[in-house]
């Protein structure tokens, strides 16, 4: 039997709160399916041992700067049997984007760690850090600047009396995050809300030197219930908000999982969900499907351009597809129960 849940007004609040709030980082549409970009406090809470991510996004291909996206993934656990209380997980990231017609690239390498605190036998409380390094380049090439038309026609051989001490250059990175989760005994039923702040050493970004161009914080709020209603039903909730400096991004939206088998190592589901991004002009609306099979799944989504920007993009704001692959150790049963997620 599943058990009856009541509406909590703390779960209305957290589920709204993207519409309360007002990036200049990569995004995805598919942000709970890479956690690490949302909070290095969710490495390794999952049900598997070892988590490995890989997001391709394409965004505006119909424009003509249009952007390509890539994120990949790994974090695991640190299992100890004799701590019966927590247990320490690790993960490392890469990202890399390249937008615009100065294909100006941003690349990221990170590496996190964090410890998941046991509170009773259906709560976790996660602390985690990320540390590594960024790169920022562009190519002057492509560029056309207003000095290069002479009154009539454009000419690639005038000064374009630009000047940049440099088209790359690399910085440091740190982030940090915390993380609740809720895992109700004997389902699928769970919860993961969490908050986290990324770029907090604010690294300098300017391509000229006698400038200081300080990256702003991040802040990553979000709220990810699962609710089992049935032996072959989920439903799912999806709420965050993006903050970065006078920047916003959010999401909201929800989905159904549809259990097609249960049995252990045979396990199949499809997932059907929508979405709204939106900012103070709107965005887009993101439907999406997910296939899961065993310890493989996958999913796509696919943005509906609904802002002003539509006129160019004729309303294709971008594919997206994630991969997510398990791997799961057999242990013994009490060793197990010392993380039971799911």
């Amino acid at each position: 039997m599943i058990k009856k849940y009541k509406i909590h007004p703390l779960f209305l609040v957290l589920f709204f709160l993207p519409l309360l709030v007002s990036a200049q980082d990569i995004h995805f549409s598919q942000y709970y399916n890479s956690p690490l970009t949302i909070n290095p406090a969710l490495s390794g809470i999952t049900r598997g041992d070892i988590r490995i991510i890989g997001t391709y996004r394409s965004q505006w291909s119909s424009a003509l700067s249009p952007y390509s996206t890539f994120h990949g993934a790994a974090d695991w656990k640190y299992f100890n049997p004799k701590r019966t209380k927590g247990f320490f997980s690790a993960g490392v990231t890469f990202n890399y984007d390249d937008a615009g017609d100065s294909n100006l690239r941003t690349t990221n390498f990170g590496i996190s760690g964090a410890y998941t605190l046991a509170i009773g036998e259906e709560n976790f409380l996660t602390f985690g850090v990320m540390t590594g390094f960024g790169q920022r380049a562009f190519d002057l090439n492509n560029l056309t600047w207003d000095n290069q038309f002479n009154g009539d026609v454009f000419d690639p051989n005038r000064d374009s009396r630009e000047q940049f001490d440099r088209t790359s250059f690399f910085y440091p990175d740190f982030n940090l995050g915390i993380n609740w989760h809720g895992q109700q005994k004997d389902t699928r039923s769970r919860l993961n809300v969490g908050v986290a702040a990324f770029h907090v050493n604010r690294p300098d970004q300017s391509f000229i030197k006698s400038d200081d161009v300080n990256l702003p914080v991040r802040w990553s709020l979000y709220f990810l219930p699962v609710i089992q209603i049935t032996e072959k039903i989920d439903l799912l909730g999806y709420g965050t908000a993006q903050i970065q400096g006078p920047d916003f991004e959010a999401i909201g939206g929800g989905a159904g999982r549809f259990h097609l088998n249960t049995n252990r190592a045979r396990e199949m589901a499809i997932q059907l969900g929508l979405s709204y991004r939106f900012n103070s002009i709107g965005d887009a609306i993101i439907p999406g499907i997910e296939l899961h099979y065993q310890v493989w799944r996958v999913g796509f989504t696919y943005d509906v351009n609904i802002s002003g920007f539509s006129e160019a993009t004729n309303r294709n704001g971008g594919p997206e597809i994630n991969v997510r692959y398990l791997i799961q150790k057999v242990r013994p049963l009490k060793v197990f129960k010392n993380c039971p997620l799911i």
